[in-house]
């Protein structure tokens, strides 16, 4: 047997491609080898289906479930109606795991071929165990450079077809997140808080399915490049999950036979004892001879007594030692997950960080934006001011409450920032007032009183646009 890192994948699709080109259709279309999805593998062959039905009548069993499935959605005016299945909704779970030996050397012995097939009996058992009769299809691919399977799940009684609540992870993470919010925290709290809950249930998802399929086959929990670990670490990690594998086979190997050995000594004493109750019975028999017999079936049950404590306790220490290794195994795994946690922590401040700046620096133009705004209002309402002296801006006869702006950029700058109706009626009035004024006055006059008047708002619409200090 050879042993490698070893860990089942979980994913759900929709029918709608994912950022990377995934579907229901892709995904199923690729398991079946059909031509158009299958490119990737040199000589594709068929899978073959392990366990339920079929890949092509799970394409079937989807469609048929989606076809079927509704959702309840609220409308604007509060009344509740049925919709139909989003193509974005995550209809299908699926879980892939390899096995970490070339399918060139599984074909090349029986013994090989025999390994692969006990390493899928136990993935077939596990699938069951985790998703019951949701659980459709299992099939293999030997064609490829490992063998691997595909397990496909469909929630074929949920009305809504949601695919995402059967994975046990993702079940866990909706529950931190409504809890984290019923305690007050908002959304981002509530998202993180789901987050971590998804990564511990991920992590215990893998345990799990490495202590029922991975050690029993004699696989590791990971690959050496992951942990960091030397080829002499690599190799002596692997040679460990050999040798526990080896063990645990020896030791149901011993049990079997331990319980062969009492049935055989029980029918044995039994024998015995009734060849003695015949010697007894016997009467033409010497006692010594029946004596002896006694003595004899004293012996056997004694060495039978010795025998069955000599095995229970090498049955005792063997467990002891699987004991101590499994605990020095989760010692190391756990340190290893505490050296992910600092990383992923030490990557976590720098995003807020980046944040923050980028927070402050949109402040910062939103400021700037205001502040620019507020500066071209100032300098509209002089410059519309300097119009109402110079006459380039007056009410209209046959309207006095619509003012006509001859200058077109002055008009539509004025209208974009919507001025005229907050300014009109002080517009109204210096209109009035130079016309009252203008009245009295000769032109020269007239025009010396239009320069004197215009002469501040002019500096004003000045210094507005940068032309005096």
């Amino acid at each position: 047997m050879m042993s490698g890192p070893q860990f089942v994948h979980i994913q759900t699709f929709s029918r709608k491609k994912n950022l990377v080109g995934q579907s229901v259709e892709q995904v199923l279309e690729e398991a079946a080898r059909a031509p158009a999805f299958s490119t990737h593998v040199e000589k594709p062959t068929p899978p073959e289906t392990i366990f339920g039905v079929p890949v092509e009548e799970v394409r079937r069993l989807h469609d048929e479930m989606v076809a079927s499935g509704s959702v309840q959605v609220t409308l604007k005016d509060g009344r509740t109606a049925s919709r139909g299945i989003r193509k974005d909704r995550h209809t299908l779970l699926t879980a892939v795991a390899s096995y970490p030996v070339p399918s060139a050397l599984v074909s090349a012995s029986p013994e090989a071929q025999e390994d692969c097939e006990s390493w899928c009996n136990r993935n077939v058992k596990w699938l069951k165990a985790k998703f019951g009769d949701k659980l459709v299809s299992v099939i293999t691919h030997s064609d490829e450079e490992y063998p691997h399977l595909h397990a496909y799940i469909l929630p074929l009684n949920d009305p809504t077809c949601s695919a995402r609540r059967l994975n046990p992870a993702w079940r866990v993470k909706e529950e931190a997140m409504e809890k984290a919010r019923a305690d007050g925290h908002d959304d981002k709290v509530a998202l993180k808080m789901g987050n971590t809950a998804y990564r511990a249930k991920g992590r215990e998802i893998q345990d799990d399915y490495f202590e029922e399929v991975g050690l029993p086959c004699g696989l590791t929990r990971t690959g050496p490049k992951r942990r960091r670990l030397s080829r002499q670490q690599w190799k002596t990690e692997k040679d460990a999950a050999r040798r526990e594998a080896k063990v645990l086979r020896d030791m149901e190997a011993r049990l079997d036979a331990l319980v062969e050995a009492e049935d055989g000594l029980e029918a044995s004493l039994a024998i015995k004892a009734e060849e003695i109750a015949e010697k007894l019975d016997l009467a033409d028999q010497s006692l010594e001879e029946a004596e002896a017999d006694r003595a004899e079936a004293k012996r056997l049950r004694e060495q039978a007594a010795r025998d069955a404590q000599n095995a229970e306790a090498r049955i005792q220490r063997q467990l002891d030692q699987k004991q101590e290794a499994l605990e020095a195994l989760h010692r190391q795994q756990r340190e290893a997950e505490r050296a992910d946690l600092h990383r992923a922590r030490l990557e976590a401040e720098k995003e807020a960080r980046r944040l923050r700046d980028a927070q402050a620096q949109i402040n910062q133009d939103r400021a700037d934006a205001l502040r620019n705004a507020a500066e071209e209002a100032a300098r509209v309402v002089l410059e519309l001011f300097l119009g109402v002296l110079d006459g380039a801006v007056r009410p209209d006869p046959a309207a006095p409450r619509v003012w006509i702006i001859r200058d077109d950029d002055l008009r539509e700058r004025a209208k974009r920032l919507d001025l005229i109706e907050l300014i009109k009626d002080t517009m109204k009035v210096l209109h009035d007032a130079w016309t009252q004024l203008s009245e009295r006055l000769s032109p020269s006059e007239q025009a010396a009183a239009s320069e004197q008047i215009a002469e501040p708002v002019k500096a004003a619409v000045d210094r507005q646009q940068g032309n005096q200090p």
